[in-house]
């Protein structure tokens, strides 16, 4: 019972965190260079990673786990470029429906790289989620909100592809391991990468500008939002662990997808700014049936 509950605390973490991401993007960095964020990340991760390092005392696993436990830290690190580039075009809700994409990147990359079969009902499972991001493409009346919406379209999926890799390389090395220790090691491989790529220079102007002129509400949108994320993948990855890995992902993942759209709504009703939904009939409308199609076709595929 303890993993079903890790799961859904995760999902709801998780769908609180995707409006912090979007805030960040639209307000604070009026959609110019949101990946300066890293500055903060990057060192933010490490620290975390020595805490729980040095707090349960890990046992180091063997060199080339540890190197490709960082590359997956790393690999996650450079598909959130793509991401926060992606929301500059694209609200919560749907963005999270893009999400729903890495069921289908897992099973492609297990049959490609290991053989694994996919069964009819994982095919129906695939077409179902497949769905749902066109939906909400062409629920745009203009053809240039329509093109807008692809171009978020493509950067997500690049996303969604890089974090699947992620997680496939994190699950195959991780098997045999205490959790820990393959937390930390990812960790440690995303902070050191959020910290290098935050010295590229546009992005390093970029933080500079935004302390000089937004420094209390950008720190503590930063810090309460890499708080809440990481909380929420330990549960998530911990809960994998010690549940059933198939349906905690289910679970997860559908959840995510309901409350992301149930807050959407809420908190652009009550506070605009920080929900930042399109309320309008055609779309809500149209995130209603991706959201059902998401659902039904993650627990199809799982």
């Amino acid at each position: 019972m303890l993993w079903i509950i890790l799961c859904l605390i995760a999902a709801a973490l998780w769908s609180l965190g995707v409006f912090f991401d979007n805030y960040q993007t639209d307000v604070i960095f009026r959609n110019k260079l949101p990946q300066a964020m890293k500055r903060i990340n990057g060192p933010f991760y490490l620290i975390i990673a020595v805490v729980i390092a040095i707090v349960c005392r890990i046992q180091l696993p063997a060199l080339d786990q540890i190197g490709f436990l960082l590359l997956s830290g790393i690999v996650n690190s450079i598909a959130t470029l793509f991401y926060y580039a992606a929301l500059k075009n694209e609200e919560a809700t749907g963005a999270t429906i893009f999400y729903q994409l890495q069921p289908i990147m897992f099973l492609i990359l297990e049959f490609v790289l290991f053989g694994e079969s996919i069964s009819p009902m994982q095919i129906i499972g695939l077409v179902l989620i497949l769905a749902a991001p066109v939906i909400v493409v062409f629920s745009r009346k203009r053809a240039s909100a329509r093109r807008t919406e692809m171009r978020a379209a493509i950067l997500l999926i690049i996303y969604v592809l890089m974090a699947t890799v992620s997680g496939e390389i994190a699950i195959r090395m991780g098997r045999g391991l205490d959790f820990i220790p393959v937390f930390v090691f990812y960790l440690i491989g995303r902070g050191a990468s959020d910290t290098i790529i935050s010295f590229l220079p546009s992005l390093r102007r970029r933080h500079k500008y935004v302390m000089a002129h937004n420094k209390r509400i950008y720190l503590s949108c930063t810090l309460i939002n890499q708080c809440i994320c990481t909380i929420a993948e330990f549960m998530y990855r911990y809960g994998l662990i010690i549940g059933v890995a198939a349906l905690g992902s289910a679970i997860t993942n559908a959840t995510e997808l309901i409350l992301t759209f149930i807050f959407g709504i809420i908190l652009s009703i009550i506070w605009p700014k920080f929900g930042r939904e399109k309320l309008r009939r055609r779309e809500v409308i149209a995130h209603i049936l991706a959201v059902i199609l998401c659902a039904i076709g993650i627990f199809v595929i799982q």
